[in-house]
């Protein structure tokens, strides 16, 4: 049921990327490991982002569907593959059917030749864990500013 509410509002969205003008650029983050969650939104708040911590993907739907009711702004998606209910892969796929242009970044610690294929065919990046944050945090520059690598 929620999946069904949050895709039909999401369809009727702009499929424009949510921007501020301000510096400060806004990152939801869906992990469901509470130490690796901290850890990453602490090395993104050095970097000057402000990140919405959540700990699944239904979490992450709900966070996109409040901001864009309110008319906020929401930058950049990070988001686990594999965590309890939603999966990171199927929020994206949400997104991505509703037209949302979002950059998104997927991270796992399974990797397969499916997931791969799967993150490329919805337009997201993929990185492996354990991650080097100096990756995520130059993957993460590259994405705010549109570029691939």
């Amino acid at each position: 049921m929620h999946r069904v509410a949050c895709m039909s509002y999401l369809s009727s969205s702009s499929s424009r990327p949510l921007r501020r003008s301000s510096d400060a650029r806004v990152i939801a983050l869906a992990e469901d490991d509470p130490a690796l969650r901290e850890l990453i939104a602490a090395a993104l708040a050095l970097d000057g982002h402000r990140v919405l911590q959540l700990g699944n993907g239904s979490a992450l739907m709900t966070s996109v569907h409040k901001i864009l009711i309110q008319g906020g702004a929401l930058d950049l998606l990070i988001s686990d593959v594999r965590m309890p209910g939603l999966s990171g892969l199927d929020a994206l796929k949400l997104l991505r059917e509703s037209q949302l242009r979002i950059p998104v970044i997927l991270i796992t610690a399974f990797s397969d030749l499916w997931t791969r294929t799967e993150a490329t065919r919805y337009g997201a990046r993929l990185l492996d864990k354990p991650l080097e944050l100096h990756v995520l945090r130059k993957v993460v520059s590259d994405s705010l500013t549109g570029r691939d690598n």
